[in-house]
């Protein structure tokens, strides 16, 4: 029994200190700058946009379709656009017409054949009817919906030749050309880690290694896991590099 407490107390104390020793190695390796923990991130696009329809009407043409690229300017949407034209061409016809009555009436006042207050209801209707003609040319414009930015379709939600109501849903897109790292870090880290801090960033999909540098830090310190968030941005190219592939950083800290 004696033998056997000895022998619990020796492997207690045996596994005390290899604990010891490992959390020792890691504040050492703090101490000298070398590697710090690694921390698990997740790319991300920097900018990112669900299109949605501005006007109710049958879809023409998505010419896009999920994984296409395309260029800044493009037509990501274009809809059957003839009953708006139609409407504004009609309201343009109405502006001209209370335009050439109000420069009628202007002359009759001059001639005293009609009071000002009709000249000024006649402005008014101009005035009117050159709103309604801008409302519809807004609205044609809105029958093509063109690309913000240059970049590639995550998924489209409707087919040609369906009809839509304002406001649903059409397709998501994404500009691949800029990418950034979401990071989850210890809050303790910001005794160091400052924007600028240069890590690598080793990605899971591709094995590749990547150079980036923290962009900025998050605005509040998770109170419960006393975390907080960062960013990182790339400082290499970014071949064979998607938006939601996820990977290991590295940082080194440094006590220069």
């Amino acid at each position: 029994m004696k033998v056997k407490k000895i022998f619990t107390f020796i492997l207690t104390l045996c596994s005390f200190l290899v604990v010891f020793g490992a959390y020792a190695a890691d504040d050492d390796l703090f101490s000298n700058g070398i590697v710090a923990d690694n921390v698990r991130g997740l790319i991300k696009p920097v900018e990112k946009a669900i299109i949605s329809s501005e006007i109710a009407g049958k879809i023409d043409s998505i010419p896009f379709k999920s994984g296409d690229a395309f260029k800044k300017g493009d037509v990501l949407v274009a809809f059957d656009c003839s009953f708006y034209r139609a409407d504004l061409a009609s309201a343009e016809a109405a502006y001209k017409s209370k335009q050439n009555i109000y420069e009628n009436n202007k002359q009759l006042l001059a001639l005293n054949a009609i009071s000002d207050i009709d000249v000024s209801i006649s402005k008014a209707e101009v005035d009117m009817a050159r709103a309604e003609r801008t409302m519809r040319a807004i609205r044609v414009n809105q029958c093509k919906i063109k690309a913000p930015y240059s970049g590639r379709v995550i998924e489209v939600a409707i087919n040609e030749f369906e009809t839509v109501p304002a406001d649903k849903e059409i397709l998501s897109i994404l500009n691949d050309s800029q990418l950034e790292i979401e990071l989850i870090v210890p809050s303790n880290w910001l005794n160091w880690l400052t924007v600028g801090e240069s890590f690598s960033f080793l990605i899971d999909e591709t094995g590749k290694t990547l150079e980036a540098k923290v962009s900025k830090t998050g605005a509040v310190v998770d109170p419960v896991s006393q975390t907080i968030k960062l960013v990182g941005k790339f400082e290499s190219e970014l071949d064979d590099v998607l938006s939601g592939m996820s990977g290991t950083a590295q940082f080194k800290q440094s006590n220069n």
